[in-house]
């Protein structure tokens, strides 16, 4: 069994992420739904997974990044979108990863 001296942050070092997250839908209620995840290892990181880059320009708008900061890579054939963004204490890494449209070549 785990004791608080194996905790070096408790669940409650995690709290301001979960008050951001709160606050931001209560500004945007329409904000697309995510994948979110954080860890007791670097609790003031939020994991946003979205599914798709429409999701991402929404997310982006939200949090007032810059559309520079946004990264487009190669992810094993397919295509990662991703940026960084502050909100209050925490910080954002909101994703995205998708198929490339095909190629269409002209007759």
């Amino acid at each position: 069994m785990l004791t608080n001296l194996d905790m070096p942050n408790p669940l409650t070092a995690q709290a301001a992420v979960f008050v951001a997250l709160a606050q931001l839908a209560e500004l945007h209620p329409n904000l697309p739904g995510a994948y979110i995840t954080t860890s007791q290892i670097t609790p003031t990181e939020v994991h946003v997974l979205l599914d798709s880059p429409a999701d991402l320009e929404a997310w982006r708008l939200a949090t007032h990044a810059d559309a520079d900061d946004v990264q487009l890579s190669d992810l094993q054939g397919d295509r990662k979108l991703l940026f960084t963004a502050p909100l209050g204490r925490i910080t954002l890494r909101v994703y995205t990863v998708f198929a490339p449209a095909p190629l269409v070549v002209a007759a």
